[in-house]
């Protein structure tokens, strides 16, 4: 029989890689020989379902962010194996218990979700019976929001389908660990004649549209205007500081620059500042993303820009910082030197250029990741945290001063403005 099962990508899931796609179990080895352990990571689950149901539930600076992300990685890894060992869907996901003694022996367990589970098959099989992973996509990211916005109600405090999701996500999680424990994926499932039939029948269009409805779920989402690709424009500048003034967003990188670099720092819903919520930080992430793509674009098309800075230093050199005024406010730029005065776009596109758009993304992907968990950065950039830092402000500074160049008046020649460090 012609095999006519497509062969699945990293591209077709948000987090997870190729080489966790290719050997689920290498994930599983080091997530529970590395991370954690069975019975804390079903603790930590429990905790992330009630934290996100009720915000009293959530205990202070718990790492959710990290959490959360690890919750939709071995989602991906279940679909995965469910792809991988062609599990069939079962028709009632939800009728656990078989019999008396099957409810007698569930109710009796310490852990119903990790001590009644008749195989690791039958849970996986479940868990995409009852949803499929686009719908588990929108589940999880009700999920996070909850987690971040304490007037979100996750489920739409639909205590029914709440408690489904629950067991569901337990008994998930027990199962990965089943797999784990006894080093083996579940056996495929015997076809008889008739289900050889039925897959023959099966036409690449039928395929085509399982794929878009189920591996692709960033086509079905349609992005706001201001976050969308766009063109270079001052207009779009601007748009990007209606988000947040020039004071607030470098408070938020430099915050977001705090918790890349010290492992006692990290995105929360229970930080005392509410604007460092996880869901801040992803709003952050996005409109950098944004703003980085529509200035590499810009500089690419742009010649005779400036020699860019000197990329053997780790940290920029200090500069004596430049005090401007604009809409009745004294503003201090700590990285813009008076010639850059003259003409900051060119200053802009230059500093962008210090990286090119696939390594910022890399960047503010794994800034991301740091930033969520109670972790230090050790990534391929980790050398230059302090320059990327100084870099980011830099280029939120120059795109200020060029959105609002009619508007800013100079005032180094009447005072002189303090350094960063001098702060």
């Amino acid at each position: 029989m012609k095999n006519t099962q497509k062969k699945l990508k990293a591209k077709h899931f948000r987090y997870l890689t190729q080489e966790y796609i290719d050997d689920p179990m290498k994930y599983l080895i080091e997530f529970f020989e590395s991370e954690t352990s069975i019975p804390d990571w079903l603790a930590d689950l429990n905790m992330l379902i009630n934290a996100a149901s009720n915000a009293k539930m959530n205990p202070p600076r718990s790492s959710i962010g990290y959490l959360t992300k690890k919750l939709f990685e071995q989602v991906e890894l279940a679909y995965v194996i469910f792809r991988k060992c062609k599990l069939k869907t079962i028709e009632q996901p939800l009728k656990f218990n078989k019999g008396v003694l099957d409810y007698w022996s569930q109710l009796l367990a310490i852990d119903s979700s990790a001590s009644n589970i008749d195989t690791t098959a039958d849970s996986i099989s479940r868990f995409f019976s009852y949803e499929s992973l686009q719908q588990w996509y929108d589940i999880l990211d009700d999920l996070w929001i909850s987690l971040g916005d304490r007037d979100n109600g996750f489920l739409g405090n639909n205590g029914h389908e709440v408690l489904a999701v629950k067991e569901f996500l337990l008994r998930l999680a027990a199962s990965l660990g089943k797999i784990y424990e006894n080093k083996i994926l579940p056996d495929y499932v015997k076809e008889n004649q008739e289900d050889i039939a039925d897959e023959q029948r099966q036409t690449q269009q039928s395929l085509d549209e399982t794929e878009d409805e189920i591996l692709h779920p960033k086509k079905r989402i349609i992005s706001p205007e201001w976050l969308a690709s766009q063109s270079y424009s001052i207009s779009a500048l601007k748009d990007f500081f209606d988000r947040d003034d020039l004071n607030g967003w470098r408070e938020d990188i430099r915050y977001w620059y705090q918790t890349v670099i010290d492992e006692k720092e990290f995105w929360s819903a229970d930080h005392e500042n509410s604007k460092f919520s996880g869901a801040n930080l992803l709003f952050n992430y996005a409109c950098l993303y944004a703003l980085l793509e529509m200035l590499s674009n810009k500089s690419e098309e742009s010649s005779n820009l400036p020699i860019g800075m000197d990329n053997s230093f780790s940290i920029l050199p200090e500069c004596q910082s430049v005090l401007i005024r604009h809409a009745k406010e004294e503003i201090i730029l700590y990285y813009v030197s008076n010639e850059e005065l003259d003409n900051p776009l060119s200053a802009l596109l230059a500093t962008v250029k210090t990286y090119d758009q696939q390594e910022w993304n890399e960047i503010l992907y794994e800034w991301i990741n740091y930033g969520l968990a109670k972790n230090r950065y050790t990534g391929a950039y980790s050398d230059y945290n302090t320059r990327i830092y100084q870099t980011m402000i830099k280029i939120i500074e120059l795109a200020y001063l060029t959105a609002f160049s009619e508007e800013i008046e100079s005032l180094n020649q009447k005072q002189t403005a303090l350094l960063e460090t001098e702060i």
